[in-house]
């Protein structure tokens, strides 16, 4: 059965107190969201296999306090003879958990924000605390568990939870190889029902249903067609049209994010419905797929970041739409891809940039994607997810 167990999420552990030991902390706080969001959760479950379910709701005082969110102290230092008596211990406002239980001492709380104070008082001695997963920490928290713990300094730290997940273990691997397939499944689903007379909402509801049926969570999605297939998604909360109804010949684009058991599948694809497509058309989908696949080509153990991402930019100025119609600019800021594992992460995969020059490793996973839009043509997206191997790349998305 695929998962990761107690023994791996232990070793994430002393993993993480080596990593922050060695940067000079004296413990480490993840802090993460949960609810239906499916974003910034990986840092709390990646070191207990716990994801907090409960949405977020305001701060209702003397009630509680940051519901829907997590938190796991794990002191650096342990004080018990022979370096076993220290266990991470996750905080939530869930009272009753089911099979498998988290790899951690589980306190249950009401006020995450105070007791998450009295945890780090009582546990990490005074000094530098590293906080991971910052980004989903309110400003009135983060005031005051500082105004609460004037020895001990909170210091953002997301570095440290990517250099531990940067590499993946054969366990995660499988992981992600399994989200690929049914993220190729879900998108295959949706191509399906995307016939001239559905909806978008149709073609999404068809994703959407394969990725549920199989026991997957359906993060979200970009979607649009025709004349409005160079924009992204809709601009409410609702990322596809109800209302428009696909014709012969649309253009059809979709990116799909969705997991299993966390760990994430991120695609694109774009076809034209219900027929062959024109030339214009044609020569838009060959070039981000065509410079897609030539980048993937380079993800073998020893390139460079920056390598993979010139190659793909090389093969994209010399395909037959930049030829005619100039180089558009590119809906993803001159990035070619980036890290894939239980969010979107380092490294950012550019000809610039800080991971322009980082090393490409064996056991990395990374999607490459491309996006361009014009309006007199419409807009194609191409995204694969690649595992690095010692012999090269392994597409999980073909």
């Amino acid at each position: 059965m695929l998962g990761i167990g107690v023994e791996e999420y232990t070793a994430r552990q002393a993993a993480m107190r080596r990593l922050a030991g060695q940067a000079g902390f004296r413990g480490v706080v993840a802090w993460s969201r949960g609810g239906s969001a499916q974003d910034h959760y990986a840092d709390v479950y990646y070191l207990t296999g716990f994801y907090q379910h409960q949405p977020f709701v305001p701060d209702f005082p003397g009630h509680w306090r940051a519901r829907g969110h997590a938190a796991v102290v794990l002191p650096v230092d342990d004080p018990a003879p022979g370096g076993h008596g220290v266990r991470a211990v996750l905080l939530t406002d869930s009272r009753d958990l089911q099979e498998p239980r988290p790899a951690a001492q589980v306190c249950v709380t009401p006020d995450l924000v105070d007791a998450l104070a009295e945890q780090i008082r009582t546990s990490v001695p005074p000094g530098r605390v590293a906080l991971i997963g910052y980004e989903a920490m309110a400003a009135p928290w983060w005031c005051r568990l500082r105004s609460v713990l004037p020895g001990h300094e909170l210091v953002c730290a997301d570095d440290l939870a990517w250099a531990a997940r940067r590499i993946k273990s054969p366990a995660e691997l499988d992981l992600l190889r399994a989200s690929g397939a049914l993220g190729v499944r879900a998108v295959s689903a949706a191509r399906d029902a995307a016939v001239p007379g559905a909806t978008e909402a149709d073609v999404a509801a068809a994703a959407i249903s394969e990725i549920v049926r199989a026991g997957g969570a359906y993060s979200g999605m970009g979607i649009s067609s025709g004349t409005e297939s160079y924009t992204f998604a809709a601009s409410g909360p609702t990322p596809y049209s109800a209302d428009r109804r696909l014709a012969e010949g649309d253009l059809i684009r979709i990116d799909l994010y969705g997991s299993v058991r966390g760990y994430l599948f991120d695609l694109a694809r774009t076809w034209v419905v219900g027929g062959e497509p024109t030339t214009e058309q044609r020569r838009l989908l060959d070039a981000v797929r065509e410079s897609v696949l030539a980048g993937i080509e380079l993800l073998r153990p020893g390139r460079r970041f920056g390598e993979v991402a010139r190659r793909c930019q090389e093969v994209f100025e010399r395909s037959a739409f930049a030829v005619h119609h100039g180089l558009p600019g590119a809906r993803t800021d001159g990035l070619w891809g980036h890290g894939l594992g239980l969010s979107l992460e380092p490294p950012w995969i550019t000809e610039g940039g800080p991971d322009a020059d980082g090393l490409v490793e064996a056991g990395m996973c990374v999607a490459l994607e491309r996006r361009i839009a014009m309006h007199s043509v419409g807009g194609a997206s191409h995204e694969e997810d690649v595992i690095v191997t010692d012999s090269g790349p392994e597409l999980i998305t073909s």
